[in-house]
């Protein structure tokens, strides 16, 4: 693919992708109004007399964009959700660009949402899209001063935690700028089993794990063996965290490849500083090196609901340990929940975040803290039959901050 057309197709997928022009009245429905909301802020920061081109652009670029994504994603819709027809095909690309230029539905979304199912098209105006959370999420909390290291830098958000004495993984050492932080002294690994990822990455970036066999560590992935001086002066030239790698509380050994399961739950904090639960999902890793995971919805119980492989087939056993999934309960659930709560409330860091998506994990000890991330998406949340965001404590804690001024003044 040439140069020039890769930079054409990215202009027409972030036309498609930040659009939403067709919202300008709020009506009486709450995700109408957040949606309203979110139009106004798509290019709050930039100065006034800026803003009118920049919405005149989106609105007459978003139609050509919706066009060019409906043609993309009908040839790559999943053979199971394809049209036998050719009247078939001529509807479903129709209705896609309907749901695109009258809901703001993005194409991709309709397809991997199967909002062309009669069952599901109620929810097309209570679904939230990655697009609008991108911009209202950002814009909250540039306007309540939250500083993106806090969070994103792995290193940064494990000192926090400790400073506050929230339970989170131990730091056994930080290379940045092609040095070693963290400790103070020369660093030569001795655990047993490294967990090695990168300091500001995302969605896995840099993630490996090694293990310890005699003298030296093998990468438990491909297989590479490395002395821990080499494993030290590889880690220099790349800016990562390196810590112990967990071990799953015994009642989720069933539910796991011998992966860390890991708990992503979304905290959001309204003006007086109260931080609610808008939603919990369960990682479920099977399949080994491959790094698949099953997705899993965990009610306020800790009982997990309705676990999708790729988050929209629905799978009843685990395929590596034939472990029945869905009811299984999760041990500290409560305990969990707390601590997500008390880390986004208690940390003024952190409560600056309107919304935060927690990686947890639970060992035999109880929870700890992974991670925490501000850009958390929302499209495996809302896939199969996730509760779309819409009809969670989000939509109510963003208008609130939205149509009262972040903090609410």
């Amino acid at each position: 693919m040439s140069g020039r057309r890769r930079r054409a197709e990215a202009l027409v997928r972030r036309l498609v992708g930040s659009g939403f022009p067709f919202m300008p009245w709020p009506g009486d429905h709450p995700v109408r109004r957040l949606r309203h909301q979110i139009r106004r802020a798509m290019f709050a920061r930039h100065p006034f007399w800026r803003r009118a081109p920049l919405k005149t652009i989106m609105t007459l670029g978003w139609p050509l964009g919706a066009v060019w994504e409906t043609g993309h994603q009908l040839v790559r819709m999943p053979v199971a959700d394809r049209p036998t027809r050719a009247s078939g095909w001529i509807s479903r690309g129709a209705d896609m660009l309907a749901q695109a230029w009258s809901n703001n539905v993005p194409p991709r979304n309709y397809v991997a949402y199967r909002l062309h199912d009669p069952r599901r098209r109620d929810r097309i105006a209570r679904n939230l899209y990655e697009p609008e959370l991108a911009v209202v999420t950002a814009h909250l909390n540039r306007l309540a001063g939250a500083v993106g290291d806090d969070v994103q830098d792995k290193a940064r958000f494990a000192e926090l935690c400790r400073a506050h004495g929230l339970p989170c993984i131990p730091t056994l050492a930080v290379f940045r700028n092609g040095s070693q932080c963290v400790p103070s002294s020369p660093f030569l690994p001795d655990a047993p089993d490294l967990w090695v990822k990168d300091l500001a990455g995302s969605r896995g970036s840099g993630a490996a794990r090694w293990r310890r066999e005699g003298a030296a560590y093998r990468h438990a992935w491909n297989g590479a063996s490395c002395s821990p001086a080499a494993l030290v002066a590889q880690w220099a030239q790349a800016d990562c965290i390196v810590q112990p790698c967990l071990e799953n509380h015994p009642s989720l050994a069933p539910l796991s490849d011998g992966s860390l399961v890991v708990f992503r739950i979304i905290t959001g904090i309204d003006c007086a500083g109260c931080v609610t639960v808008v939603d919990a999902m369960a990682q479920l890793p099977y399949g080994g090196p491959a790094g698949r995971q099953i997705f899993a919805a965990v009610g306020e119980a800790g009982d997990l609901r309705n676990p999708r492989l790729r988050g929209r087939h629905p799978i009843a056993d685990h395929p590596d340990t034939g472990a029945v999934l869905a009811g299984a309960v999760v041990p500290f659930w409560r305990d969990a929940i707390d601590l997500v709560v008390r880390a986004h409330g208690s940390v003024p860091e952190f409560a600056r975040f309107i919304f935060l998506g927690w990686d947890v994990a639970i060992t035999d000890d109880g929870p700890l803290l992974i991670e925490t991330n501000h850009g958390w998406g929302e499209f495996n949340h809302q896939l199969g039959d996730g509760v779309p965001l819409g009809d969670t404590a989000l939509t109510g804690i963003a208008l609130e901050h939205l149509e009262g001024g972040s903090r609410c003044g």
